[in-house]
């Protein structure tokens, strides 16, 4: 982590923008029912991977006379648990509070940390909720757009919060959803 870090500051002389979307979940089924091994492993890609880069670019970015933006990629799924995804869920639930904690220690070095929580967007990693068609359309019924998201809108969410256009956002989670119910 480190070194890739000190090669991209090398590289490009600053370090702007930190965006963190790494998630695994190899297991499918009751939380309880969660090995030991399982759960770190999903702990340790979706979240500890996040706070470890954070904390190797904070330095790299405090040295930016206009600060940064680290934006990390949780999901929906981290405010409304989805059966048999719990430790996944969890996992992404902890990105929130990483994303609070941080935003409050890096807001007067000019850095500003934000979330985003994707609802079901049509990629490979979703790929057992859309490629049956009866399926497809059972999760489309419960999306009030009737429609699964594309993963060039949650870029460009990601985009917006990385960009000067969001300069007084801060601690916040955008919930990029097609309209599921995630929170009042």
């Amino acid at each position: 982590c480190d070194a890739t870090v000190f090669q991209t500051f090398n590289h490009f002389g600053a370090i702007d923008i930190l965006i963190s979307n790494a998630a695994t979940n190899p297991i499918f089924g009751p939380i309880l029912q969660t090995s030991e091994e399982a759960w770190d492993k999903i702990f340790e890609v979706n979240v500890k991977s996040s706070f470890l880069l954070a904390k190797e670019v904070v330095p790299y970015m405090e040295k930016n006379k206009s600060g940064g933006s680290i934006v990390f990629v949780s999901s929906i799924g981290g405010y409304e648990p989805i059966q048999g995804l719990g430790a996944y869920c969890v996992s992404k639930t902890a990105l929130f509070g990483l994303t609070k904690a941080l935003s409050n220690e890096c807001a007067d070095m000019g850095i500003r940390v934000n979330c985003v929580a994707p609802g079901i967007i049509k990629t490979r990693f979703s790929a057992a909720l859309w490629k049956n068609e009866a399926v497809h359309e059972d999760v489309k019924k419960k999306i009030p757009m009737k429609r699964l998201g594309t993963s060039d809108e949650v870029g460009g969410t990601v985009s917006f919060l990385s960009s000067d256009q969001a300069s007084y956002l801060t601690g916040e989670t955008i919930v990029i959803g097609g309209g599921i119910h995630s929170r009042l």
